[in-house]
């Protein structure tokens, strides 16, 4: 009896097969992969996270403070006074009034002499640049 051949072009694993092989593959490596991670001691990032835990939970307790702050009736005594301008019975309100400062002369520049005022446009830069006269002149 002749046994029946393979045609050649089949594939060896079909598609379904082949996922399933990547599927388990992926999860061996995986699983090695925190396996081996899971041996080591605490690394630099545990150190990092630690110390920004403990800033948090420093944080967390005088956000805590700061709320049972605002619940209280100080907070709003306070802001009443300060904000709202509201005083207790019997209490006299100061406001204080600035006064503008008194008014100050203006200097009055001196006077250009005709000899120095430039009359055209390169005299004006030139002096502008040098402070003096253009050269001849």
């Amino acid at each position: 009896m002749a046994t029946p051949q393979k045609d050649p072009r089949q594939p060896l694993l079909s598609l379904p097969q082949l996922l399933v092989l990547a599927v388990v593959l992926t999860a061996l490596v995986l699983v090695m992969g925190a396996g081996s991670r899971q041996g080591r001691g605490p690394g630099p990032e545990q150190a990092i996270l630690e110390t920004r835990l403990a800033v948090e939970r420093e944080r967390n307790q005088q956000l805590l403070v700061t709320l049972t702050y605002v619940h209280s009736d100080d907070h709003v005594a306070d802001y009443a006074r300060d904000e709202g301008g509201m005083i207790l019975p019997g209490e006299m309100r100061v406001v204080p009034l600035l006064q503008p400062p008194p008014p100050t002369a203006t200097p009055v520049p001196p006077p250009i002499s005709a000899s120095i005022a430039p009359s055209t446009p390169f005299e004006a830069w030139w002096a502008l640049f040098f402070d003096s006269p253009p050269p001849g002149r």
